[in-house]
């Protein structure tokens, strides 16, 4: 139960977060909040991953990791924004929020884990 309620808190403040830092960012250019939102994650993510290891099992680290990083963090928004700029005559900005999303969150995630391993 303690980890169930982690997992709440952390998600409940993750999904605030990312309401008011993506949609700063998203009323200033669309998709921009949306991808920094998971590049940011996934930074956060392998930094602490590269400071733990690969065992998450301690309840605070299911509330970072799967409740706040989980809730701050969006794979259907970014599905949702590549369809919409899609279906508005933009595929060439809807490939390149692909490309950079994965890219750049692929690239996070190993530089976070880089990061937290020397850390540690």
């Amino acid at each position: 139960m303690v980890t169930v309620l982690w997992v709440a808190f952390g998600g409940a403040a993750g999904s605030v977060a990312r309401y008011t830092l993506g949609g700063f960012l998203n009323e200033r250019a669309h998709p921009l909040g949306t991808i920094a939102v998971n590049v940011i994650g996934s930074l956060v993510l392998g930094v602490l991953i590269g400071l733990w290891g690969f065992e998450e099992d301690a309840a605070h680290r299911l509330g970072i990791s799967i409740g706040l990083l989980g809730g701050f963090t969006t794979f259907s928004t970014f599905a949702l924004d590549t369809l919409s700029l899609w279906e508005n005559g933009q595929p060439g900005v809807a490939i390149a929020n692909v490309a950079a999303s994965v890219g750049l969150g692929i690239a996070a995630a190993i530089a976070g884990l880089m990061m937290g391993r020397s850390a540690a």
